[in-house]
């Protein structure tokens, strides 16, 4: 009586009122300052608070006017990185538009997406604003958490993981056919094409560090570049990532050398800035729902995937299917995963006044993946990484 005299909810009436499940009711407390008062073990929920916090989120992020320019998303993605297609099938299956007509009915969005040579490009976009989602490889992660140090008005987050290649695959260094898939075959002096503070360029660091050989590197601004370069006989090893890796190898100009992956993980990303993603909920999650389901798309429909990829992007279908079918699809966070990024920020000498040294992990927020999880009814994942790396099963 005394919780009835006083307008207080309990966890169970709060939930029942809003329509959400309890794991959301935790969520929002956690990450949305849903107003509650803790009494002992019980959680209580005065009305009159929630109706008011309920009236401040439905405002949050709603544009000054009704211009059209204050509705625009521009989606950053790369038509030339394997592990990063999952946004090339989604823009031309239409899900991220079907997504934000379900969640902003209302709304009318309009939706661009803007093909980059390079993450690095991208990332520059972001800070820029011109980008507001964006997704790269994990060296391109690294560096926006290393230039949000110098840039205060520039706070990024990791969204969500997209392809991943385990144990150096995916990218790996290749000499041309004949020579020998061995590094004493490479003359230090051998020019090395390699697009620019990408996730090729620090492998290919790191290799020469563990090699204790010093080559040329040549900076390209696109993956296509380096492997014309290595085609046309201009150079004398490449840094190559997917498809170009496998495209190269089915061409029978180059061959890969042993390490030449440095063994560790290739992971890819979705990454937003940390406070347009906060003031347009909406528009992530509804991305996010767009993503996990062209996950599922990919693993339960490779050719029809394979199609779509070939059509947006110009490469043969049978090496796309082939390359599709090696990358695992995996939106989850592993404790791993998190390390990987982490390294990659500690341990590189591209700019040494900006991350080296650092080793601070790349932030991630679990609250929109798990929104956009519960929203397409599949199974939750707690809000940590799980635990070591990825093994055969599929999570999202």
């Amino acid at each position: 009586m005394t919780r009835q005299r006083l307008n207080l909810l309990n966890v169970h009436e709060a939930t029942e009122l809003l329509g959400i499940s309890r794991a959301t009711f935790d969520r929002w407390r956690k990450h949305k300052n849903l107003p509650y008062t803790k009494i002992g073990k019980e959680i209580l929920v005065d009305k009159s608070a929630l109706e008011k916090w309920i009236q401040i989120q439905g405002h949050a992020g709603e544009p000054q006017d009704s211009a059209a320019s204050e509705r625009i998303v521009t989606i950053g993605y790369q038509s030339g990185a394997a592990l990063l297609w999952s946004s090339l099938i989604m823009k031309k299956l239409g899900w991220f538009e079907e997504e934000l007509r379900k969640v902003s009915p209302s709304r009318s969005y309009q939706v661009r997406w803007v093909n980059a040579p390079s993450g690095i490009e991208l990332v520059e976009e972001l800070i820029a604003g011109r980008v507001q989602i964006a997704s790269v490889g994990d060296f391109p992660m690294a560096a926006a958490h290393a230039l949000s140090g110098i840039l205060p008005g520039f706070k990024p987050l990791l969204l969500a993981f997209d392809g991943k290649a385990g144990d150096g695959n995916g990218i790996s260094l290749v000499v041309p056919s004949g020579r020998g898939a061995s590094h004493e075959t490479i003359a230090p002096e051998t020019v090395v094409p390699t697009v620019g503070q990408s996730s090729a360029s620090y492998r290919l660091q790191e290799w020469m560090k563990e090699s204790k050989l010093s080559f040329q590197p040549l900076p390209k601004r696109g993956m296509g570049d380096c492997m014309n370069s290595l085609l046309e006989g201009t150079a004398g090893a490449a840094m190559l990532w997917e498809p170009y890796l496998s495209w190269a190898q089915s061409l029978g100009a180059c061959a890969p050398l042993a390490g030449g992956g440095i063994g560790a993980d290739y992971l890819t990303g979705l990454m937003a800035d940390s406070r347009w993603a906060n003031a347009h909920e909406d528009v992530v999650i509804a991305y996010l729902k767009a993503h996990l389901r062209t996950h599922r798309y990919i693993r339960s429909h490779p050719a029809e995937a394979a199609a779509h990829v070939q059509d947006g992007s110009g490469f043969p279908a049978s090496l796309v299917h082939r390359v599709l079918g090696g990358i695992r699809w995996d939106a989850s966070v592993y404790s791993r995963d998190l390390l990987t990024l982490k390294q990659l920020g500690a341990d590189h000498s591209g700019w040494p006044s900006i991350g080296a040294g650092t080793g601070a992990s790349v932030p991630f927020c679990h609250y929109y993946l798990h929104e956009a999880a519960q929203a397409l009814r599949l199974p939750l994942l707690p809000d940590v990484p799980l635990p070591g790396r990825w093994g055969d099963d599929w999570t999202y």
